[in-house]
């Protein structure tokens, strides 16, 4: 008898002796098996405060001829602030403030006060910070303010001091080129548009891309720069992703609208 049968054989013989069922056995060992591959499996970051800022700039007329928004002239020709917006590890902006899980022991400033909070720095903001729909309507900038307070600022550094969360994005933009250097009316790849942009900052950004409504071309809507947790924010780094919104390469064409 080869010796695997022979070894069967004891085995069979030792199962109906002691009354063994050595099937449950295999199964449970089995089960253990695999709810240790899961409890030891690696598992994705887990999402925890915020580590940097996002210093979003648009292109105004980019966000104009896109569809998305109908504007009122005069369409500024300088990159406008959208916001600036306290980000986790990854990459992914904090969510808004909520009573019932806070992201602060600091009760923030209700967006009811902006108007009176946001006064002295009211001709800053109007100029750098507008609402695209209607840059000269006081009621249509505050609304704009005021979303991007609710959205981002009352989970920043600054829940109750409107004022410096909104001119820290004001210094910033400040101390930056208004068109970034580059032409209005040229095409670039995206790759140009980084490697300009980070010659000038000094830290890689992050490109966005949307398409003119009309021409269905792919064009520059945003630039968005990567800022240490400070308060202020000032140190420029590496921001994580290298383009956004309808880019797909570093090597898409875009263009940059007049």
């Amino acid at each position: 008898m080869p010796w695997y049968l022979w070894v069967a054989a004891v085995v069979a013989c030792v199962s109906a002796w002691f009354g063994l069922n050595l099937q449950p056995f295999t199964f449970n060992t089995l089960r253990l098996q695999r709810q240790f591959a899961t409890t030891t499996a690696p598992r994705a970051p887990t999402a925890g405060p915020f580590t940097f800022y996002k210093l979003s700039l648009q292109w105004p007329p980019a966000v104009c001829n896109s569809g998305g928004m109908t504007c009122k002239p005069p369409i500024p020709k300088i990159f406008t602030i959208h916001g600036i917006w306290p980000q986790d590890n990854n990459d992914v902006p904090v969510p808004p403030y909520d009573p019932t899980n806070p992201c602060t022991s600091v009760t923030p400033t209700p967006a009811t006060d902006l108007p009176t909070k946001l006064n002295p720095i009211l001709n800053d903001l109007v100029s750098l910070w507008p609402n695209l729909k209607d840059p000269q309507s006081t009621a249509q900038n505050f609304q704009f303010w005021e979303h991007e307070w609710t959205k981002h600022g009352m989970c920043s550094d600054y829940p109750d001091q409107p004022r410096d969360y909104f001119n820290s994005a004001l210094q910033l933009r400040k101390g930056l080129n208004p068109v970034m250097g580059l032409t209005p009316g040229s095409t670039y790849t995206v790759q140009q548009v980084a490697a300009a942009v980070q010659s000038a900052v000094g830290a890689y950004p992050e490109i966005a891309c949307n398409k003119d409504k009309v021409t269905k071309k792919l064009q520059l809507w945003e630039i968005r720069l990567c800022y240490k947790r400070a308060m202020p924010p000032q140190t420029v780094q590496n921001c994580p992703k290298s383009f956004s919104g309808q880019c797909r390469s570093l090597s898409d064409n875009i263009y940059f609208p007049k």
